[in-house]
């Protein structure tokens, strides 16, 4: 068995959103869509109904809660509880994003904030797997490790795209998505993909 590695493309590192605090940002996000690989997509690739609520837990640190439904508008409903550890004392919309003790985080920025939007970017590098191991400018990231026949560092992002209300306007989502050409944050060129919100809010809301 052959083994090799070789680097995916790196995290980018985005400025954050001019004015940012931690205060701000805090309360009831609905996301509107994303960009997002596959190894990024671990817990909420069949989600439905996303919201993202944060909670400060000093100036600079906090708590987000990832909350959706499984598939459908009625199911399953499933939370992942993050922390955001500010990493950056010149950058306070950048931090570490950690859903397990002991288990490396990811990179978070926020990389635009208003009254009424957010955009949010993170990434983090894996070991991922090919079943190719003579042509590696052929290969593909693999997630999760089912085994290992070639190694390598993968880039796993997500480009969230979130609203103070579950729907927003195509031109102000089309605006927001120019962020991810302006700083090179789809080098893999995943297509964008909406979030269903229509239906999610005429019945009980999720709450945790």
């Amino acid at each position: 068995m052959s083994i090799s590695a070789w680097p995916d493309e790196p995290c980018r590192i985005p400025p954050g959103a001019p004015g940012f605090s931690l205060e701000k940002y805090s309360g009831l996000w609905y996301e509107i869509g994303k960009i997002q690989t596959a190894g990024g997509a671990f817990f909420e690739k069949d989600c439905v109904c996303t919201q993202l609520r944060v909670y400060p837990a000093s100036e600079r640190d906090g708590y987000a809660a990832n909350i959706c439904r499984d598939k459908t508008i009625t199911g399953k409903l499933i939370v992942a509880n993050g922390t955001l550890t500010n990493t950056n004392n010149s950058n306070p919309a950048r931090f570490q994003e950690q859903f397990f003790p002991n288990v490396p985080g990811v990179a978070y920025n926020v990389i635009h904030l208003d009254d009424n939007y957010s955009v949010e970017y993170d990434c983090g590098q894996e070991v991922g797997i090919t079943n190719n191991t003579e042509t590696l400018s052929n290969t593909t990231c693999m997630y999760p490790l089912t085994a290992i026949l070639s190694s390598a560092l993968c880039s796993q992002y997500c480009f969230h795209v979130l609203s103070r209300k579950p729907t927003a306007p195509q031109a102000d989502i089309e605006k927001l998505l120019k962020l991810a050409i302006q700083y090179d944050l789809n080098p893999k060129n995943i297509s964008y993909k909406e979030t269903k919100q229509n239906g999610c809010w005429n019945t009980v809301k999720l709450s945790i």
